[in-house]
């Protein structure tokens, strides 16, 4: 596995890291899934403030998150708000939008919050007054919402779990999204709309926990979002059976396609051993240490709808279940080097980290994508595995980092980015920042457009270079 390191000397070669070395994006993360544009906030005079579009005003935590959220059930990308209680917390407003929850909509509450990729503002301050110029980028727009909700009403009646008890509900819901759902190898896709409503449906892991909070919640059964960590950022849900919290992670139930219950409402011990939950949710929801024996509920359950509901696998899904189990665990345990590798790196910055979560996942696609006989023989294969490991690398680097970093360092770049600040903000919104927080500022937009970048020749060469090995590799068995 040594051969995995030559994705630095790689990554190196096309410059990235000579250009964005000295960037220090100034960025948190909130869910653990999607970047916190840096609040960047300046005082102004009041002459100059009383100038400013102050939109309306909210005087605490809880008035400036309904401010909030009544702008984003219409997806609104912009919008400004006063709040007289100082510069808040961008991650602590996208909290309090989530704890807002009107029984009588699913589109609230966690499938709000959960459905933001990125939340920021520039605000100007005088005195205990500041005006907060607010952008968001969310994972689909109020008409792909609308779809969603079509979709979920059609697929709940046409499963027939309306008279069934809350966990043979969550188990027939799960099977269908694991197995109408495809993970998005493209990794442009986080939204429900995508893996529910689209053509293709494909999604990545935040796709399927708003999918699954979506579809339980309109079902009936209490769920909810949550986010932490799996080797890599990760969301997933938290389900209530019968007065008790439990675990259900759908992404990692569906590894190559085949369905799994090993993270089927699971305790905290299980799911402990290879995932970390964010702190906001330990500390809101107290999870069942020990798993749901849901086959035996479900068998011996008294609902005459719970006895269609199929509990045992065959041999075969049995089977086809530890090949996926295995190729998922040598996925992680190339995620794991690949980490290892970043770690040891003293030049490693987010720009780095974003491109090795980028070549960790094509290697994980290509294995998810191979027959099992090819699998077991790239275990046992020295050739099979360099073959795996550096054309791989050499593809993504010829196909995505290096046309990716000659758009960045080309000669305009910097204008396009001033361009949409602009666009975003207006020109007036920029005067009296300080030097440093308009250096801030516009780390935080190369950023993103460097992740858009990247986005987009993930998706136009992903899936032509997944295609590409798995055929390779499959020719030498």
């Amino acid at each position: 596995m040594k051969n995995v390191f030559k994705l630095m000397v790689i990554t190196a070669a096309v410059g990235l890291s000579v250009f964005f070395g000295s960037a220090d994006v100034k960025a948190a993360e909130v869910n653990s899934l999607v970047t916190i544009d840096e609040a960047q906030v300046t005082t102004v005079s009041e002459a100059e403030f009383e100038k400013l579009d102050k939109g309306a005003t909210a005087s605490n935590m809880k008035a400036l998150a309904k401010e909030f959220q009544k702008h984003m059930i219409k997806r609104e990308k912009t919008f400004t708000v006063t709040y007289n209680g100082g510069n808040p917390d961008p991650s602590s407003v996208l909290y309090a939008v989530g704890e807002i929850d009107d029984k009588k909509t699913s589109d609230d509450a966690d499938f709000l919050a959960g459905g933001v990729l990125s939340i920021g503002w520039s605000g100007y301050t005088t005195g205990s007054q500041t005006v907060l110029n607010c952008k968001i980028v969310y994972t689909e727009n109020a008409n792909q919402v609308k779809k969603v909700n079509s979709q979920s009403k059609k697929i709940l009646k046409k499963l027939k779990v309306s008279k069934m008890s809350d966990v043979a509900k969550t188990k027939v819901i799960h099977d269908y999204v694991v197995k109408l759902v495809t993970y998005d190898d493209t990794l442009k896709d986080h939204s429900a709309y995508g893996g529910l409503a689209a053509s293709k449906h494909t999604t990545v892991c935040q796709g399927y926990a708003l999918i699954m909070y979506k579809l339980l919640t309109d079902a009936g059964v209490p769920c909810h979002y949550v986010t932490g960590n799996a080797g890599e950022p990760h969301a997933w849900n938290i389900v209530k059976i019968k007065g008790k919290w439990y675990y259900l992670d759908a992404t990692w139930d569906d590894p190559s396609n085949t369905l799994v219950y090993d993270y089927f409402l699971v305790g905290s011990k299980t799911l402990k051993k290879d995932h970390s939950t964010d702190s906001y949710y330990t500390k809101k929801y107290k999870v069942s240490s020990a798993d749901l024996n849901w086959k035996k509920l479900i068998k011996n359950s008294k609902n005459k709808d719970d006895s269609k509901v199929k509990t045992d696998q065959t041999k075969d899904e049995i089977a086809a279940g530890e090949i996926a189990s295995a190729k998922a665990e040598f996925i992680n345990s190339l995620s794991e080097v690949l980490k290892q590798s970043l770690n040891e790196d003293p030049d490693a910055d987010d720009y780095m980290v974003a491109m090795y979560d980028l070549c960790a996942k094509i290697y994980g696609f290509i294995i998810e994508d191979m027959s099992e006989e090819a699998f077991l023989a790239l275990l046992e294969s020295d050739e099979m595995m360099n073959v795996y490991i550096e054309d791989t690398m050499d593809c993504v680097s010829t196909y995505i980092l290096e046309p990716m970093a000659e758009y960045l360092n080309r000669d305009d770049f910097m204008n396009e980015i001033y361009e949409q600040m602009y666009a975003d903000f207006g020109e007036e919104a920029f005067e009296g920042l300080s030097d440093e927080e308009m250096e801030s500022l516009i780390e935080a937009y190369v950023y993103e457009s460097f992740t858009a970048v990247l986005y987009y020749q993930s998706e136009e060469y992903t899936e032509s270079i997944v295609d590409a090995m798995v055929q390779t590799l499959e020719s030498m068995v």
